[in-house]
């Protein structure tokens, strides 16, 4: 091999490594083609061609003929610690917090400038002090321009759009979340066992709910359903949710964790089978939102920039495809996240819910929250958003934020954004990881305080909503149970006073005080299951944001009570009501019933 070979070979990798700089703002298609030439052709230079040749030309010139040249042995070092950089750039990357990661993306920059220096020295085999500043103007050059490194509404069932040139999407445009563990695994695992995730066939809740509104309203109706809960099938043209199956049988889809299912299908079937739920992509590819009806937000699948490989199902095209996202992760950040995902505005367009002929609200989460002393940013000390409380870490009932990486490898964020999705349904999670109910639940406890009191013949209990910055319940509050379990017992310790207790099926006695909305249809009887029929709210005793409701329960015959009194009051909270469970259980007998879980209580002794 020619030396002259090698020095042909050495400057096309510096000028195709320096194309990648931003100062150059190539367009990503060239961008990226460029990017995987320079990382592929230099991996095969340096191993089959550079190292070989460098060995052979030592030993000839500095072993042999005993030629004693420094700017040779400069070059060589140079080269030397270029090829490592390199190398240790693509096998681990660059996510941020890697100081040795900074340090080679620098050394692989700089060191290309000083290596085609020191080229041009040997070649000319002289030094002068022009030449020492043309390298020190060129390294300044190159300061100032780093590259990419890190450093510290007609009636309408749904609303999706998406981009204005495309009817449709195909199954491989809805790039699987299984592609994103090897970098976010952390992150991964959170959303795995989370119930954005498990929204449709793996939540046999919803599943039954969608086949009922189908059978009520008709087929098409479930379009209104997905349009939230199955975003991917609705934009491929399906038309409704199906069961994840298992060859012909149905997995065990209520306790698998750790999102296993769907890292096997990506093995198995590349991206061709479409994942269902609320993805990765999902939420990291929505590029505008509005609260004026079910899904209304805009998606954007393809005019995002995909690396070489990225789209490949093969295990090697997928594995170069996330050494090259890693060597230069810019990019790729880029694509995925956005400002707008801080705004509380950006829950708006699932959590406000609308019925599509009237328009009547069903949920109102964020226009709720948008009307509460949470919703200050003038004053950043009381104002709140939607993450604030949902996608921050809690540990021994208060919020702490989780110092870590969302990324491996990445750079140490002192609040890392957990996707656990902390809300009201610890349940369903918690049938697969305890870490996800237990985050869950410590959320809901700090929602309300009680106060309790006896006067004039009456149990007066006050209930505040301190936590919470929308009303209590909120979502579908029209089955969630939140409700007052009052106990009052004299001084022989025999109750003279019950209220709120469960009857032997499971469900609340009618006697209880609930916090909930009851829907109505036209001739304003309650809907029970179907409320797309809502027409009439009949009742609504939630408790909105910073407020306090009264209760008050009289006592029968108080004068002949025995003192002293012993009361006790608990708040409540089910997820679902026994009944309702009921139903879902006949499809699903698998299915346990979810727990009462006691989010406040208050004792007093009356003398």
């Amino acid at each position: 091999m020619k030396a002259v070979h090698m020095k042909i070979y050495i400057i096309f990798m510096f000028l195709s490594g320096i194309l990648q700089l931003s100062f150059f703002n190539l367009d990503w298609e060239y961008f990226r083609m460029v990017q995987a030439v320079h990382i592929l052709s230099s991996a095969f230079v340096a191993v089959v061609l550079l190292i070989p040749y460098v060995n052979r030309h030592t030993y000839e010139y500095m072993i042999v003929k005993k030629v004693n040249s420094i700017s040779g042995v400069m070059l060589g070092l140079t080269l030397f610690l270029i090829i490592l950089s390199g190398f240790y750039l693509f096998l681990v990357g660059n996510p941020g917090s890697d100081k040795l990661g900074i340090l080679s993306y620098y050394i692989h920059l700089f060191g290309s400038f000083v290596l085609l220096f020191l080229l041009f020295l040997h070649i000319r085999k002289r030094v002068d002090s022009s030449k020492a500043s043309l390298v020190a103007a060129i390294l300044m050059f190159s300061a100032i321009y780093p590259g990419n490194a890190y450093s510290d509404t007609a009636e309408k069932l749904t609303l999706i759009e998406i981009e204005k040139d495309l009817d449709r999407y195909h199954n491989e445009d809805w790039t699987s979340s299984a592609k994103c563990k090897s970098c976010h695994e952390d992150i991964f695992n959170q959303w795995a066992d989370s119930n954005h995730r498990h929204l449709v066939g793996t939540n046999p809740y919803y599943m039954v709910m969608e086949n009922l509104a189908s059978e009520d309203m008709g087929e098409e109706f479930r379009q209104w359903c997905m349009g939230c809960h199955n975003p991917s099938a609705v934009t491929t043209m399906q038309t409704r949710t199906t069961h994840d199956m298992d060859g012909n049988n149905m997995p065990n889809i209520l306790f698998e964790s750790g999102g296993q299912s769907l890292v096997d299908a990506l093995k198995v079937h590349g991206n061709t089978r479409l994942e269902q739920g609320v993805s990765c992509i999902t939420c990291h590819r929505i590029t505008k939102v509005e609260s004026k009806g079910n899904a209304s937000y805009t998606l954007d699948l393809t005019n995002r920039k995909k690396y070489v490989f990225e789209e490949s199902n093969t295990d090697v095209a997928r594995w170069l495809s996330e050494k090259f996202i890693n060597a230069n992760p810019t990019a790729h950040k880029e694509s995925y996240s956005k400002e707008i995902y801080k705004e509380s505005a950006y829950c708006a367009s699932c959590h406000d819910e609308f019925l599509p002929d009237s328009k009547r609200a069903v949920v109102s989460t964020f226009k709720e929250w948008e009307k509460s002393p949470y919703n200050n940013p003038k004053d950043k000390t009381k104002h709140k958003s939607c993450i604030d409380c949902h996608m921050t870490y809690m540990k021994d009932g208060k919020f702490s934020p989780l110092k870590g990486t969302s990324t491996t490898g990445g750079v140490i964020k002192e609040d890392v954004k957990v996707h656990y999705f902390s809300g009201a349904n610890h349940f369903l999670s918690g049938l697969r990881n305890k870490t996800n109910e237990d985050q869950t639940i410590q959320l809901l406890k700090t929602s309300a305080e009680l106060d309790i009191d006896i006067k004039d013949g009456q149990i007066i209990v006050g209930v505040k909503n301190v936590g919470a910055g929308h009303h209590l319940p909120t979502g579908a509050s029209d089955f969630r149970e939140l409700w007052l379990d009052v106990t009052l017992k004299d001084a022989d310790s025999n109750t003279v006073f019950s209220s709120g207790k469960l009857n032997d099926k499971g469900n609340i006695g009618s006697d209880a005080r609930k916090f909930m909305k009851v829907f109505g249809d036209e001739n304003a009887k309650p809907v029970g299951l179907l409320f797309w029929r809502y027409k009439i709210l009949l009742s609504d005793t939630r408790i909105p944001a910073k407020e306090r409701r009264e209760e008050v329960f009289s006592l029968p015959h108080a004068e002949n009570l025995k003192y002293p009194l012993k009361l006790e009051v608990k708040l409540n909270f089910r997820i679902y009501p026994q009944w309702i469970t009921d139903i879902v259980k006949r499809a699903y007998p698998q299915l346990p019933d979810p727990p009462v879980v006691l989010l406040e209580e208050s004792q007093k002794e009356f003398k």
